[in-house]
């Protein structure tokens, strides 16, 4: 048998559960040349939205690049990603592709190659004999208005789209007058669609909510929350029962999305746990003993990342996450917590700031209440099973 529940990796249309209305806007706001940002948690499956989304409209024969720019130390690199990108769906002979890229790009003076072994292009920007590179930050915009000549050149039933995934890291990497100058070179474009992904949540949601900012109210903003309840359960449900074992009750699946706090990475990954334990019972039965069984097998099998985690925080940062889980993230400055703490608010704001920063804990605001989250929700479960009260 093969285990059902999928998790460390992006998941395909046919895999992702109830997300069809994020997939449907990110694929209409390429189709249509719209701009939207898409705001989420690591692990809430945003990156594996983005990804179906990209399947999609290339299965439409759009001409649409992603990319993830965490994953490149510099602009001109992401650039020279970006026009990769768009020579692989450019169609055409080697010689026809080539000239478009050198047209549409010209200001970026681009070096292309492509490898008839490996059937891959690349490409290189910025680079002249005898001259400077030019700032990193001026090619990613020529490079954004190239890719809307391209697209102004294209049918109009050929929708041209660029999807940034991490995007806080783009502006990052462009300095203070990044947003600036993004903004004003794709409000201009009218057949290129953007989506900009990015799972700051804090920082994202001030650049399009702050009046002050350049992405204020800039296109569509659309903020991804949990699976809803009852889809993950009938999902769950399913995936065990398909594989001939039997759910003990109708709760016992609860227990895994309270455990795993509806994460979506989380709750497939106790699952898929979960499953593979029953594999090898004689009578494969999902009930609590088995669930938390799997995650405590889970935790022990996390530990040198969780303790190395763990170490690299001061004291104050390990009191903070204790008070955290015992506040279940809410009233974290109040006077019993200040008390506790034997700190100042301060003290305990600039604590909380650096574990947001870290990436360990996240915000989450609803029904006018702020609260705190840890990003892997398993972690809490290791602090309270392994080490020792400050």
């Amino acid at each position: 048998m093969r285990n059902p529940f999928e998790f460390g990796r992006e998941l395909g249309i046919d895999e992702i559960v109830d997300r069809r209305a994020e997939l449907d806007e990110v694929v209409a706001t390429v189709t249509y040349g719209g701009k939207l940002f898409l705001i989420g948690p690591r692990r809430f499956g945003k990156t594996s939205i983005l990804k179906a989304a990209e399947d999609h409209l290339l299965a439409m024969h759009a001409v649409v690049v992603r990319l993830d720019a965490e994953s490149y130390p510099s602009l001109d690199l992401l650039v020279s990603s970006l026009l990769t990108g768009t020579a692989k769906q450019l169609r055409g002979t080697v010689e026809r592709i080539g000239e478009q890229i050198r047209r549409f790009f010209s200001r970026l003076r681009p070096e292309l190659n492509f490898s008839v072994n490996e059937r891959q292009w690349t490409a290189r920007v910025g680079v002249s004999t005898g001259e400077m590179p030019q700032d990193h930050l001026t090619l990613l915009v020529e490079a954004l208005d190239g890719l809307e000549h391209l697209a102004k050149s294209q049918p109009q039933h050929k929708p041209v789209g660029l999807i940034i995934d991490e995007f806080q890291r783009m502006i990052e990497l462009g300095g203070p007058h990044a947003e600036a100058q993004i903004r004003a070179a794709i409000q201009r474009h009218k057949r290129t669609g953007y989506v900009f992904a990015g799972s700051k949540t804090r920082l994202l949601t001030s650049m399009v909510t702050d009046a002050a900012r350049p992405f204020y109210r800039f296109g569509t903003s659309r903020f991804i929350g949990a699976i809803p309840r009852e889809e993950f359960k009938s999902f769950l449900q399913a995936g065990f029962t398909s594989s001939k074992f039997r759910v003990a009750t109708p709760d016992a699946v609860d227990v895994i999305l309270d455990l795993a706090e509806q994460v979506p990475y989380n709750v497939q990954m106790l699952a898929h746990a979960c499953w593979e334990d029953l594999r090898s019972e004689e009578v494969p039965v999902l009930d609590e003993r088995v669930i938390r069984a799997a995650l405590d097998r889970l935790v022990r099998q996390y530990d040198p990342f969780y303790t190395q985690l763990w170490t690299g925080l001061t004291t104050i940062q390990q009191k903070t996450l204790r008070i955290v889980i015992q506040q279940g993230g809410t009233y974290l400055q109040s006077t019993k917590v200040v008390q506790a703490m034997g700190r100042g608010p301060a003290t305990i704001r600039k604590s909380l700031s650096a574990l947001i920063n870290h990436g360990i804990l996240g915000e989450e605001e609803g029904s006018g209440t702020l609260k705190f989250r840890f990003e892997d929700p398993f972690f809490p479960h290791w602090i309270v099973r392994f080490t020792a009260r400050i």
